[in-house]
């Protein structure tokens, strides 16, 4: 067994206290450390008695006692976390456990370690209530964690996200089975935005629609972020998936309503305004030619403002067919549909713009596998995607190149194009709803005249389609277009 000298000099760099105790007469001495660490008690008082008495907290002294017993008299090992009362007043963690002995069988005392953890211990105390909070949150929200492992494709899901799943918590995803929690709808943006996240980097955050371990579906806000290696290569994907069932149902319902109103408005205003310019301009004539009538001498003069106002007559009765028109049908048209390959459009789009794509070193990824063709205006596709693609460009973030990619797919029977960018991205709680409007910008940038959102909404819904969008700032901005 050590002595006291060697054993204090092992010990003297380090906050570590210690009891040594004679197993033949039980007697207990205390080092200087633990001495000054607690007082000492006055003379002639049972070290031990004292030390449960005035030293340990109370919620210790039973264990303390039975596990000393054990120690001292069937030589079992001690180890045990306690609070001791300082000298000060005040309680402090430390770790107690017995200094094994070497020599078996012959030992004759033994050494009580107690080794200050308070600060680990106050660390641990933070860090499960940041993990309390976190956890409360994630219930009181349904806001539950994953991550997927794009090495191995192996998922993990927290405790939250398998009860949004209404799977037990033992359950453990099967990386085969990857799309088995996602609605059959929904399947290939699924795949898509995954692709997208883990080969290149573009984050997504999109409403879906899952399915539980059941079938039941419903609707959730699913965010995900790569993660990187210190090589800067995408080892992972980290999210959260959000139940917003309820409110994404009564969101729908709503919009539908909003959605039927805006198109009678947007109709109503349009034909104000085509009807308002139509006849203002017949009228401005009426009135000149009525006001030069009174002016004019009887005669020829008189004669050839007659017929200018038959002429005008004229063009009022022509004007007032195409009005009624345009109410009959809703909409002209000037230009039949033809049938469009989407990559021939966007190489005509990318050499029109090769000298800006060279500039700002810009990637342009497209995949029209799933959808290659439309029947669709050339003019207006190309304008599309002409406004798209180098707002993307031009609105990039100032710390990485531009990284734009196009696709196209069929969703239940419809045609889509979608074009993300990873580029500054637009606050769409502050500018959502003059997000497509006429002179609306959203970036101070030199080139910004709020037209091109505008032109190429016009142009979507005069084909019979609809453009939206979503965005997170300093991530992307993903601009998606049914046609």
């Amino acid at each position: 067994m050590l002595n006291d000298l060697q054993l204090n000099s092992i010990l003297e760099d380090f906050d570590v206290a210690y009891w040594k105790i004679n197993l033949l007469t039980k007697e207990i001495s205390w080092s200087d450390h633990f001495n000054s660490l607690i007082g000492k008690p006055e003379a002639g008082q049972d070290k031990f008695e004292y030390f449960l008495d005035n030293v340990l907290h109370h919620d210790y002294r039973y264990d303390f006692r039975e596990h000393f017993e054990a120690l001292i008299t069937r030589q079992k090992p001690f180890s045990a976390e306690v609070r001791l009362k300082l000298e000060n007043g005040k309680y402090r963690w430390f770790e107690c456990r017995n200094l094994k002995s070497r020599e078996k069988g012959l030992a004759d005392s033994a050494v009580l370690l107690f080794i200050n953890i308070h600060q680990a211990k106050r660390d641990q105390y933070t860090i499960e209530e940041n993990f309390f909070y976190y956890h409360e949150t994630a219930e009181m929200t349904s806001t539950g964690g994953w991550y997927l492992d794009v090495t191995t494709g192996s998922v993990y899901w927290d405790n939250v996200t398998k009860k949004i799943l209404d799977c037990p918590i033992d359950y453990e995803p099967n990386p085969e089975d990857k799309l088995r929690f996602y609605a059959p709808d929904h399947h290939e943006v699924v795949e898509n935005m995954f692709k997208k996240c883990s080969k290149f980097g573009i984050p997504f955050k999109v409403e879906i629609k899952m399915r539980t371990l059941h079938n039941r579906e419903f609707w959730v806000r699913s965010t995900g972020k790569p993660v990187y290696n210190d090589d800067q290569e995408i080892i992972g994907i980290r999210g959260v998936y959000q139940d917003i069932d309820e409110q994404k149902t009564n969101e729908l319902n709503l919009q539908n309503s909003l959605d039927i109103i805006a198109t009678q408005n947007s109709r109503l205003f349009n034909l104000a305004h085509i009807i308002s310019h139509q006849l203002r301009s017949h009228s401005s004539n009426l009135s000149l030619v009525s006001q030069l009538l009174g002016e004019a001498h009887p005669g020829e003069d008189q004669s050839d403002l007659l017929s200018n106002v038959g002429e005008i007559s004229g063009n009022l009765e022509e004007a007032i067919k195409h009005l009624n028109e345009i109410v009959t049908r809703q909409n002209i048209l000037k230009k039949e549909p033809q049938t469009i390959r989407f990559k021939d459009a966007l190489d005509r789009v990318i050499a029109s713009t090769s000298s800006l794509i060279k500039r700002e070193n810009a990637e342009i990824i497209a995949e029209f596998d799933k959808l290659n063709e439309i029947s669709y205006i050339s003019e207006y596709l190309e304008s599309i995607l002409l406004n798209l693609l180098t707002n993307a460009i031009k609105y990039k973030h100032k710390g990485r190149r531009p990284v734009i990619y196009i696709q196209t797919y069929k969703q239940n029977g419809d045609a889509y194009l979608e074009i993300s960018d990873n580029g500054m991205g637009i606050d769409l709680d502050e500018n959502k709803d003059k997000m497509f409007g006429m002179y609306k910008t959203f970036h101070r940038h030199p080139e910004a005249n709020g037209i091109g959102l505008f032109i190429t909404k016009n142009q979507v819904e005069t084909m019979g389609g609809s453009i939206s969008v979503t965005s997170t700032v300093n991530i992307g901005t993903t601009f998606k277009i049914k046609f």
